[in-house]
């Protein structure tokens, strides 16, 4: 590793060296413990570095050159911060104008590790503190190569028993947007709190009696809307009820209206958290680790059954015709719905729609169940799909309330014989 450009010993003979020393008294720098003392050092010079490391988590040396336009020697200060542990460079090999810098962690003289110092600044031995830090920041990259990040959230689960319920209000990490489970023997239940932790110490949510076990999930870094809290309730709800030792007590929630991207995301988070409490012990004991993060394909009671496109499907089929587009859907005998495979599905959604018709485009674009048609006409239904009524169906579709049960109309009963619903 190269030397520093300078050297406290060799600054003191620098010309330039004397006024920066005599920007400040001696006695006030050497006076406070939070102040490196070195000549090259003032608390203005020191603050101003600071400031910029501080300003992303890290800088390269060139950066902090650069915000010291007027000093003498801003090497030889960056290098009295590092000898000081104040700071230190994670870039291994020859120092120059892309090595990077960082904070050094707590402890050690002026905030760094502690012990000795290493080669870089802080102390050598302490390996996982310069992991952690080296992860902090983005690496430096040939031109032409870019950096994609893999994940915008990250899951914090905390379990408590449900007697210690006002513990969850105290929590700090809990006074934000998140979901929660609550556990009574084989009944669970899925709820969402704008302050999640206030919202389980207040509440009675969970009929005769109180839970034996409450799980928590929020965002860390608490980058949870609203509309995300209340998706995250929906996808959660499908997940429990998904688990053979549990029955959700509470209905379906409405969900939020998401974009498909933003779907993804919270779908891979409820993922990690089942996964989390699979491997815990928690729940998801029934199924297997894929079944868990599965999503929208394992929700119970949302897939008809697997139909050979040459298969007439069970009940009476009937069409609907809007807006330039056709749905055929079957009404069966127990007045269940089946909304049928090559079904077109109107693109974008109207603002009196309730939430849940974006909420399932957005659910079933990520699980392949709806897919563009060739020409971005509308969305194509993948597998048929199960609904309650035939005006749950239209909503669906059609993205509006406008179409209702009464839009529906039979095939002619001489073509079913014959009727074939190809895939686009």
């Amino acid at each position: 590793m190269a030397k520093a450009t300078s050297s406290g010993r060799a600054a003191a003979r620098n010309p330039h060296s004397y006024a920066i020393d005599n920007l400040v008294p001696k006695d006030a720098v050497s006076v406070h413990p939070g102040l490196v003392a070195h000549p090259l050092v003032t608390p203005g010079v020191q603050v101003q570095i600071l400031s910029v490391v501080d300003a992303t988590g890290s800088a390269s040396i060139g950066d902090l050159i650069a915000a010291l336009p007027e000093h003498a020697d801003p090497v030889g200060a960056i290098f009295a911060l590092i000898t000081g542990k104040v700071l230190q460079v994670i870039t291994p090999g020859i120092i120059d104008a892309h090595s990077i810098v960082v904070r050094c962690q707590s402890g050690g003289e002026h905030g760094g590790v502690g012990g000795a110092p290493g080669p870089f600044g802080c102390n050598g031995g302490d390996n996982a503190a310069i992991d952690t830090l080296s992860a902090t920041i983005p690496s430096i990259l040939p031109v032409g190569l870019t950096s994609v990040t893999a994940g915008q959230l990250r899951p914090q689960v905390i379990v408590g028993s449900g007697k210690k319920r006002a513990d969850f209000g105290r929590a700090a990490d809990l006074q934000r947007p998140g979901v929660y489970i609550l556990l009574r023997g084989h009944d669970a239940y899925v709820g969402y709190g704008s302050n999640v932790g206030a919202r389980i110490a207040a509440g009675r949510q969970m009929p005769e009696g109180m839970p034996e076990r409450i799980i928590t999930i929020t965002d860390a870094d608490d980058r949870l809307s609203e509309n995300d809290g209340k998706a995250l309730e929906r996808i959660l709800w499908a997940r429990v009820a998904a688990d053979a030792d549990f029955v959700v007590v509470n209905g379906l929630p409405d969900g939020a209206v998401v974009k498909p991207e933003r779907y993804d995301q919270l779908s891979l988070f409820v993922g990690q958290v089942a996964l989390a409490l699979r491997q815990e012990g928690y729940m998801f004991q029934a199924s297997s680790a894929r079944a868990a993060i599965a999503g929208p394909r394992t929700e119970t009671g949302r897939l008809g059954a697997p139909r050979r496109l040459d298969d007439l499907p069970d009940g009476r089929v009937l069409e609907l015709n809007y807006c330039g587009l056709t749905a055929l859907a079957a009404e069966r005998e127990d007045g269940s719905w089946v909304l049928l495979r090559g079904s077109d599905v109107r693109l974008e959604t109207v603002a009196s729609a309730n939430s849940t018709a974006a909420f399932q485009r957005a659910a079933w674009q990520h699980a392949g169940l709806l897919v563009p048609a060739a020409d971005n006409s509308c969305y194509v239904v993948m597998r048929d799909l199960m609904f309650s009524s035939g005006s749950a169906v239209s909503h669906f579709v059609s993205g509006s309330k406008g179409f209702g049960r009464a839009g529906w109309r039979p095939i002619n009963a001489d073509a079913d014989a014959e009727l074939t619903l190809p895939l686009r």
